[in-house]
């Protein structure tokens, strides 16, 4: 009886572990989809534009030198517009900003930007020695602030975000707090429309650390994650 029991228990872990791959596939997939989309519909489409107002631009030249110099203007906007997509489109596979300036202050630009584009506050506040992290704890900890500012951002309808970030010895942790609408915690509000909170668990789980959502209709939602830090992070430390 003990044997089947443990052979179950076997056999279950496997199905999980073999849907909760498929899951992880599916949302690399998503994520995938999701890159496309923005340059289908940011850089490509502005790149078209661009080649119509520069053969614009081509036919004015002799014609109607103060037409074409309107043109120009418009064509130089056109630019812009398209290197700004793509040094998003960039930043959100690889923010260089974490690899040149650190944790704290690449946060502290993605708030500044969800701030101009929705009119959000969010505050960045860190707590402790903020110092330089591995790089595998470093971008996981940015991408699951980023996510819970994604899901904010399209289903909050928040008005104020409070951040803290806290570095210790041995641990960090984060918090993402906001004033929004809230949901029913325990129903998983958000993996019925997106696999960014499946995303979160998984990176929290690879760095060994700890994910806690707490939310009610109407009373916001707070997310709280804390990794650990490798044995030779806390030796570097120790050193220091």
């Amino acid at each position: 009886v003990r044997c089947m029991v443990e052979l179950a228990d076997k056999v279950q872990a496997l199905v999980q572990s073999q849907s909760f791959g498929f899951k992880v596939i599916m949302a690399q997939e998503e994520e995938r989809r999701r890159v496309a989309r923005e340059m289908h519909d940011g850089p490509a489409q502005a790149m078209a534009n661009v080649i119509f107002l520069a053969e614009v631009c081509e036919k004015l030249i002799e014609l109607d030198t103060g037409r074409a110099k309107e043109e120009l203007h418009e064509l130089r906007q056109q630019i812009l517009g398209c290197l700004n997509e793509t040094r998003k489109i960039i930043f959100d596979l690889r923010p260089m900003a974490l690899d040149d300036l650190g944790l704290i202050p690449t946060v502290k630009r993605i708030a500044d930007i969800l701030k101009e584009r929705k009119g959000i506050k969010v505050s960045v506040k860190p707590l402790g020695h903020a110092e330089k992290l591995e790089s595998h704890i470093e971008i996981g900890l940015f991408r699951i602030i980023q996510e819970s500012l994604n899901n904010i951002e399209k289903h909050a309808e928040a008005s104020e975000v409070e951040i803290l970030i806290e570095f210790q010895s041995d641990w960090v942790a984060a918090e993402i707090k906001d004033n929004g609408k809230g949901f029913e915690a325990d129903k998983n509000h958000y993996e019925g429309d997106s696999f960014g909170l499946l995303g979160m668990r998984e990176r929290v789980s690879l760095l060994d650390g700890e994910l806690v959502i707490h939310s009610r209709p109407g009373e916001g939602t707070e997310v709280r994650v804390r990794i650990p830090l490798s044995a030779a992070t806390r030796e570097a430390k120790q050193l220091a």
